[in-house]
């Protein structure tokens, strides 16, 4: 009994953790730059924006890897505890200079309000440079980003909206946390709904 119940939670995990999409909560985002083939540049950080649309806001935070005192070319960013804070509702970019060949990392937090038509998905892109400005890593050709983390407003008050995450550089990891034990509840209810046709697990 004990063995099957934690095959089937192994199994939920893994249904879980094949999802693209979770709640809102924070993402701890690392690259590894290790591969990108130069000493030094820059990250870039971008959250979509346009005029009058429902808001939404992403905050870095508990940024390694970063120095401080490096040169940093901001607009419409905001200095938070330990990072910026980005809105939908104005142009913003982060251009931070960096040493690479390590681990950078940063924790990601979206809020935002509702909206019941969903009329716009905001986009957080991050995309790195080399001095010279070319990009690095395994970017997506049309955006130049390494990674996309786009935010789906919710469509009721009082709910939280969602995220999703386009990787295109394996070198980076982007990690859910708090959302982790409700990514893990939809992997149950999506191993329930197959028993129902495929029989009780062995």
């Amino acid at each position: 009994m004990m063995f099957t119940f934690l095959r089937r939670l192994a199994l939920a995990a893994a249904l879980a953790a094949g999802s693209g999409f979770a709640s809102a909560g924070m993402i701890h985002v690392a690259i590894d730059t290790s591969g990108f083939g130069a000493a030094s540049g820059y990250l870039d950080m971008q959250l979509s924006a346009s005029a009058g649309v429902p808001l939404a806001t992403a905050v870095v935070s508990n940024m390694v890897g970063f120095d401080s005192s490096a040169f940093i070319d901001s607009w419409g960013v905001t200095p938070a505890a330990g990072g910026y804070a980005f809105r939908n509702d104005t142009s913003n970019d982060l251009f931070h200079a960096v040493a690479f060949g390590g681990v950078l990392s940063f924790d990601l937090t979206f809020a935002g309000a509702f909206d019941p038509v969903t009329r716009y998905v905001s986009h957080f892109v991050v995309s790195a440079f080399d001095d010279n400005i070319a990009p690095l890593g395994n970017y997506d050709p049309v955006t130049g980003a390494l990674l996309d983390v786009s935010w789906t407003p919710s469509r009721t008050a009082g709910t939280e909206g969602s995220t999703a995450l386009d990787i295109s550089d394996p070198a980076v990891t982007a990690v859910p946390e708090p959302a982790a034990l409700l990514l893990l509840g939809a992997g149950l209810l999506a191993l329930s709904a197959a028993r129902r046709y495929s029989g009780p697990l062995a």
